[in-house]
């Protein structure tokens, strides 16, 4: 019978490694995804309490405070907007847009890396447990015994 080659444990501490920088990201990922929908909550907290208040003051302050919170359309969109209900209604709507579209942003690229880092890790892993020397083994050359 054969002789079982065995695989080092160096190895398969390293395989395990790169299969666990994927875990890793993915943690890290269940972090990063829910930014823009908060950053959406946010500025939509505001922008009721201004309304609520009927104060032109208060609407000017919440539509400042929701300017960085959009991308460029958005902080024109928002630039455009006067100070009154009629306003901040509108200001809510162009808040929303931009928030779903950051989310599917994110989603989308968090997909991405963990893919990317996951066929990385599995190429890691083959690497370090399946590529062996070119040459025949002692038992396929010597054949078998009588």
């Amino acid at each position: 019978m054969a002789e079982r080659e065995r695989v080092s444990v160096q190895r398969i501490g390293m395989m395990l490694t790169g299969f666990l920088m994927l875990a890793l990201i993915g943690v890290f990922a269940t972090y990063a995804a829910p930014i823009p929908a908060m950053r959406g909550v946010i500025a939509e907290t505001a922008i009721a309490r201004a309304a609520a208040s009927g104060d032109p003051a208060a609407i000017r302050a919440a539509l400042a405070a929701a300017k960085p919170l959009l991308g460029r359309r958005g902080q024109q969109t928002l630039a455009s907007l006067a100070p009154d209900r009629a306003g901040l209604g509108e200001a809510a709507t162009v808040l929303s847009a931009e928030t779903a579209e950051a989310s599917r942003l994110v989603a989308y690229r968090l997909r991405l890396m963990v893919i990317v880092i996951g066929v990385v890790a599995g190429l890691f892993g083959v690497a370090l447990l399946g590529i062996r020397d070119a040459k025949p083994t002692r038992t396929i050359t010597t054949g078998p015994r009588p």
